[in-house]
């Protein structure tokens, strides 16, 4: 099976997705070819059509440009990571942004949704608005993961008596992202607490916020001790398809802190693996970190319960034998259907 992955860089979670896709797949043996593909042919995916690998068996593009590859004969699968056209995303979209979406990318991503052989979506919380979308009742979700055996607990690292309790925040910053949130959650933790924060794919970070240790970007292993060497994981995020670092800081056994939205309550088990607030609830969230540093016997058991977690629901193999056997399914389906109207 030849399964080809082409993937406009976009500096973002996406990225990271496909870059695991196809290291998970080329683990069980599938043949795959992941294409990098510049910014600009976002814009005008239509010239992708014209590099699709001879003896291509399926197509696995982003939904945003899964539409170009449609009716060629080649099962076509679309993986939607989070539905820019969900009204529960649109205060966080600019006013370009939202238009450069209604312009030029809903028409797309629908066409896309309804006419692929195969739709799936990385938490039922995407699937729930992919469905109300597109009218598509057959989504399936696939979720996330992380590699188990990179992101593990170190149990070699010791923060020592009388440090401060080390909080660790990774994410672009943007309001969506919650970085407005920062500076009111420094005030409200007071002493006592170290936060640590590391930019993602697109944002350089800068040290505007007294109180935060700016760690610049770092590569997969700097960011993997920094998640070892914290005490929790914490994000301000407002709005998630799935929630990469929470599952990351779980993986190395650590308890994660949230807000209550979106897809993240599917990944942070609430009171068991971490503590989800409502919304814009600074006090709680902070009254939440509180409760971490004053009771690390259960920080500790939280942070070992989501490890379980992490590998019983978020392993690589669960998700990637779920992408081989869809794309099998889809090859048998097309292979059917052809043979039909021969």
């Amino acid at each position: 099976m030849r399964v080809w992955l082409p993937v406009v860089r976009a500096g973002s979670g996406s990225d990271v997705f496909s870059e695991r896709l196809a290291d998970g797949l080329r683990a069980v043996g599938v043949d795959v070819r992941l294409d990098w593909f510049p910014l600009r042919y976002e814009f005008l995916p239509e010239l992708l059509r014209a590099r699709v690998p001879h003896g291509t068996d399926v197509i696995h593009a982003n939904s945003w440009n899964a539409c170009v590859f449609t009716g060629r004969g080649i099962p076509v699968v679309a993986t939607v990571l989070h539905l820019v056209h969900d009204p529960a995303f649109a205060p966080y979209r600019s006013r370009a942004e939202a238009l450069y979406h209604d312009m030029n990318i809903r028409w797309r991503e629908r066409r896309a949704l309804r006419r692929c052989d195969r739709v799936t979506a990385i938490s039922h919380y995407v699937a729930r608005t992919v469905e109300q979308f597109s009218g598509r009742r057959d989504v399936i979700t696939i979720p996330n993961w992380v590699d188990i055996s990179r992101y593990a607990p170190d149990t070699h690292v010791d923060a020592g008596v009388d440090q401060p309790f080390r909080l660790l925040l990774v994410g672009n910053q943007s309001r969506r992202k919650g970085a407005d949130l920062l500076p009111r959650l420094v005030s409200e933790l007071g002493d006592g607490f170290e936060i640590r924060c590391t930019g993602g794919l697109r944002n350089k970070v800068d040290d505007a916020h007294p109180g935060v240790h700016w760690l610049g970007r770092l590569d997969e292993a700097d960011l993997i001790r920094e998640y070892q060497s914290c005490d929790a994981v914490i994000t301000l995020s407002r709005y998630e398809g799935f929630g990469y670092t929470a599952l990351e800081g779980m993986a190395c056994g650590k308890p994660v802190v949230a807000f209550r939205t979106s897809a993240l309550s599917e990944v942070i088990e609430d009171g068991k693996t971490g503590l989800l607030v409502e919304l814009e609830d600074i006090l709680a969230f902070a009254s939440a970190c509180r409760r971490l540093r004053d009771d690390q016997g259960w920080s500790r058991s939280a942070g070992q319960r989501a490890r379980r977690r992490a590998e019983s629901v978020f392993g690589q193999s669960r998700s990637i034998e779920m992408y081989c056997d869809l794309y099998a399914e889809a090859i048998a389906q097309r292979e059917h259907a052809e043979g039909r109207s021969a």
